[in-house]
């Protein structure tokens, strides 16, 4: 119990620290420029798009099988 009160407690002080400190943008900005230059690289790859329309269909078959289950589950 303790160390979840601790854990939580260093999450919410450096949520603080980032969202309250003047230097925030000086840190944040270097992984932000790399991250939108990823996602750019990542919508011209045709292999990266099919890996994730691949991944969407899973996601979505999925959710339509924990939906039935669930419904299941509960119309008795």
């Amino acid at each position: 119990m303790i160390g979840k009160l601790i854990l939580t407690a260093v999450i919410i002080g450096s949520g603080a620290f980032l969202l309250l400190s003047d230097s925030f943008e000086e840190f944040i900005s270097p992984y932000a420029d790399a991250t939108s230059l990823d996602i750019e690289n990542m919508k011209n790859d045709p292999m990266m798009q099919t890996k994730f329309n691949h991944m969407l269909e899973v996601i979505y078959e999925n959710f339509t099988t924990i939906k039935f289950s669930l419904t299941d589950f509960f119309i008795v």
